[in-house]
């Protein structure tokens, strides 16, 4: 089985589905859950159900349907929009009986404690098939034209991978925010949910993380947004090694209460010092090593300590934070300065592997130019971000690493921003296009606001990315116009797959993949860093599908009780 995009995944797995043993738990979201098949580096999506109120069996030829949907979704709309760099469209499997109970039976120990009210439904036959982006993709080698010269870029150093869900990236400009809500104006819908968040007891404290600074195109404020998901994972930023997780916050918080670490950036460092993958330019002896980092005082690897300057010149020192300590001496950037272990800093081990992932990011930024054309250089700040208090006796010439205008995370902030009404704008259209439907039966699957993704509605929808395209409708002002008028409606029910679209690209998450390599070409992305290690990385958008149309009435109820909890406290 081959995607259209040209990944290949087509060995056999039925025989795998006689093992259970040989899948193993990966992740899972709200209604999916991720088991995955290391042997063939391939996952498979299996729908979940309440467990209280399981699906009948009849309900079954509606769920293939449904996923079926799903992928043509992501195949007729988002890859237009997003580029087949990003976006790689499974296919829909069956599954044998008893295969789903057994996935069930692996899985329960690994699952998030507040998960475990739904499960895989015992007589699931049906799944997406997809390839396992925690790996790397077999390429062709550039210097060969023998079409059996296809390679997988073996070799004895492991396979990174990181999920983030970068959430939102932009502030609202809708003139349709009611004053009550203006504060939506200044900061984000992540920085204002996290008080909501600690209001249900979800999270014990706030994360620092802004999608903003992910957002921002400056590398000094990508490298902080990092570090912050570092420090607060939550549901945003799982790390894995060879396909099994070493980075959750599941994983941390089991650490924490069992006493083995005090906070999540000493997990991650910990965990990478175990597995020894920069030993060999990170070290505590005290020897200079090419990468200039030192540690106590002696260069060595990506840390310098006791003041002691690196070439990005990058120092906070005495800077007091919020929890009452002091870091001496603490680094961003390609350097860090650590004394000693200090709950909120990440360690050199960690520096060093988000160091990798800007270079992925700006190399990304560079290779993949945008279809529209965003301004990166008057970035906006959400106001609840805590970038500029840590930076303020930063000094450093980290910002001759530069953004390129293009890349996954700008390309997915185009998407994001088809929504351009917020949903306090597209509340009251979406009633008035609801009761309009009712009062006209069978206009609604006419028109194909439903799908298939096929139909012209949905190829305009693909398409609102081409700037050699009219964008008129967009400035039509559609709240108040007659929907009996043609061009009116059809610009209402444009607005609304924008908004629907917008969702997804919202709520999805980017998998980069890297693995450090020989400086032998292939035709697969990599980037080489300054101290000469080269590194193959893949980008791919994962969960992509389409957002339920009648939840923008639970939109809008969620925004004004997150907006309300916020101005309260």
């Amino acid at each position: 089985m081959a995607d259209q995009t040209g990944f290949d995944i087509s060995a056999d797995i039925s025989e795998y589905f006689k093992y259970p043993c040989e899948w193993s738990y990966r992740c899972e979201g709200s209604w999916t859950m991720v088991v995955s098949l290391n042997k063939l580096k391939t996952v498979l999506r299996l729908r979940k159900h309440e467990c209280k109120n399981p699906p009948a069996l009849k309900d079954e030829e509606n769920f293939v349907r449904e996923i079926s949907g799903n992928l043509d979704f992501a195949k007729h709309v988002i890859l237009p929009l997003m580029g087949d760099d990003y976006v790689h469209v499974g296919k829909v499997i069956s599954v044998p009986e008893g295969f789903a109970s057994a996935m069930n039976e692996i899985s329960r120990s690994f699952r998030p404690k507040h998960r475990l009210d739904k499960e895989i439904h015992k007589s699931c036959s049906f799944g997406v098939l997809m390839p396992d982006f925690c790996f790397l993709p077999a390429r062709r080698l550039a210097s060969s034209d023998d079409d059996n010269s296809r390679c997988s870029l073996k070799t004895s150093n492991p396979t990174f991978s990181v999920e983030i869900k970068p959430k939102c990236g932009f502030l609202p400009t809708s003139p349709y925010i009611d004053s009550t809500s203006a504060t939506k104006y200044s900061v984000c819908h992540y920085c204002m949910l996290q008080k909501s968040k600690i209001k249900e007891g979800k999270y014990n404290r706030e994360s620092k993380y802004c999608p903003l600074d992910l957002f921002s195109g400056e590398s000094k404020r990508v490298m902080y947004a990092l570090e912050c998901l570092v420090s607060d994972p939550q549901n945003n930023l799982r790390v894995f090694c060879d396909g099994s997780g070493v980075f959750t916050e599941e994983l941390v918080q089991g650490a924490i209460q069992g006493g083995r670490v005090c906070c999540a950036e000493k997990y991650f460092e910990m965990s990478l010092q175990e597995m020894k993958v920069f030993s060999d330019c990170i070290t505590t002896e005290g020897n200079k090593h090419k990468y200039d980092v030192t540690i106590e005082g002696n260069t060595q690897g990506d840390c310098v300590t006791k003041g002691h300057k690196h070439g990005d010149g990058v120092t906070t020192e005495g800077h007091k934070h919020k929890d009452g300590m002091t870091t001496v001496g603490h680094k961003c950037g390609d350097g860090v300065t650590i004394e000693s272990h200090k709950c909120g800093h990440v360690g050199p081990f960690s520096r060093k592997f988000l160091h990798i992932l800007l270079e992925i990011l700006i190399n990304d930024s560079k290779a993949n130019q945008a279809q529209t054309s965003i301004s990166l250089s008057a970035s906006p700040m959400c106001k609840r971000s805590k970038y500029l208090d840590s930076n303020i006796n930063i000094q450093s010439n980290f910002s001759c690493l530069q953004f390129g205008n293009g890349g996954v995370l700008q390309q997915l902030l185009s998407v994001q921003k088809l929504d351009d009404i917020d949903v306090e704008g597209i509340y009251p259209l979406y009633k008035k296009l609801i009761s309009h439907f009712e009062r006209n039966p069978g206009l609604r699957d006419s028109l194909g606001f439903d799908g298939p993704y096929t139909l012209p509605l949905w190829k305009s929808v693909a398409s609102s990315l081409d700037s050699s395209k009219s964008r008129i409708s967009d400035n039509t002002p559609v709240l108040n116009a007659d929907l009996n008028d043609q061009n009116n409606l059809y610009d209402a029910v444009l607005k609304i797959c924008k908004f629907a679209v917008a969702g997804t690209a919202k709520d999805c998450s980017v998998m980069l993949a890297f693995q450090k390599t020989s400086k032998e070409k292939a035709t697969v992305p990599n980037v080489e860093m300054s101290c000469g290690d080269v590194y193959h990385y893949n980008i791919d958008l994962v969960d992509l599908d389409p957002k339920e149309f009648d939840r923008v009435v639970k939109y809008y109820k969620d925004t004004k009780k997150t907006v309300k909890i916020f101005l309260e406290q």
